[in-house]
């Protein structure tokens, strides 16, 4: 498990990808503690070795997922490189529980794409999901255009490797291989004004939406997007975001098992530090003013990032409650 997701009105909803043993799996928590496959077993019955397997309505590989500020729950499934119709954005219905949105990314990504996260611009009804490439893909909701920018931009791409407790994470192109992950951490702040985003080896950067947005039409534009990139915080090696109501980002430290917060003048604080929040990701703010910490268990194995359990969910107080154009 290394997500987490609440809706307005309470329900919880659980996401995993890093497994030897199961196929990727979306899981909604219900109140007596067991989980159900959601939406459908069907959906999470993805089978590389079946051929029947259908990349096109099923998850292939869960990077992210999150309820969106239309109410629905949104997930980035990154699929596998040459799969055609397993790299796409999933939106399901809570109200019926069934998939009602699908956007294949098919015809905008590249062969060394790694689409991992997204946020969303409600009101220009745009998507903004992030490509460990070292790049950004922005979406038109409306038609299912998109568009490739920041493509290899210095804001974009991973400058060190990652960090865990101390220790070089390794990578999975042998004995010397280190993991360096391009863009992947993205918010939009509460007014709507401004996309941040960063590598997973931190360096938080930020750019006007009305810019971003714009690229979706200007070729000239999305072509030099990054000359209008903002630096706001030297930000540690990363394993997830979240944003409150203020503005604040919580940003969860690999190396140090912590989580910082950072504040829209680019303040960094630490706001806690504790040995069990192992590589802590995908983040959520409830109205309650708590912020939900699940704790992923991913740590440096033989090959790469490896997951052992069991799996924590910890919350901490804070001083807001969720901004208000991220999550219904």
């Amino acid at each position: 498990m290394y997500g987490i997701a609440i809706s307005a009105d309470g329900r919880k909803f659980l996401s995993q990808r890093y497994s030897l043993t199961a196929a990727p799996q979306a899981v909604e928590l219900l109140n007596d503690n067991t989980t159900r496959l959601y939406p459908s077993a069907a959906w999470n019955s993805y089978n590389a070795s079946d051929n029947s397997s259908d990349p096109y309505t099923t998850f292939v590989s869960i990077d992210v997922a999150r309820i969106g500020p239309d109410g629905r729950y949104w997930l980035v499934d990154g699929g596998s490189s040459g799969l055609n119709g397993s790299t796409k954005l999933v939106g399901v219905n809570l109200s019926n529980d069934t998939v009602d949105k699908i956007y294949h990314l098919d015809n905008i990504i590249t062969s060394d794409s790694g689409i991992d996260d997204v946020r969303f611009n409600a009101a220009a009804d745009v998507a903004y999901l992030s490509d460990t490439a070292g790049a950004l893909v922005v979406l038109n909701m409306t038609s299912g255009t998109g568009v490739r920018v920041l493509v290899d931009d210095p804001s974009a791409v991973a400058w060190f490797p990652m960090v865990y407790n101390g220790t070089l994470v390794p990578g999975y192109q042998g004995a010397d291989s280190t993991l360096a992950v391009g863009l992947d951490q993205i918010e939009v702040s509460p007014d709507g004004t401004w996309l941040y985003y960063q590598p997973c080896n931190g360096g938080l950067y930020k750019i006007e939406t009305s810019l971003v947005d714009a690229s979706l039409t200007n070729s000239t534009l999305a072509a030099t997007l990054g000359d209008h990139a903002i630096p706001v915080a030297l930000t540690p090696s990363t394993g997830g975001t979240t944003i409150d109501g203020d503005g604040n980002i919580y940003f969860s430290d690999t190396n140090l098992l912590a989580i910082w917060k950072v504040t829209p003048e680019g303040r960094a604080t630490i706001l806690v530090q504790d040995d069990a929040l192992i590589w802590t990701d995908l983040m959520w703010v409830t109205a309650d003013k708590k912020l939900w910490l699940p704790a992923s268990q991913m740590r440096p194995g033989a090959d790469g990032l490896m997951a052992e359990g069991p799996n924590n969910i910890f919350t901490f107080p804070i001083d807001a409650g969720p901004s208000p154009i991220d999550h219904a």
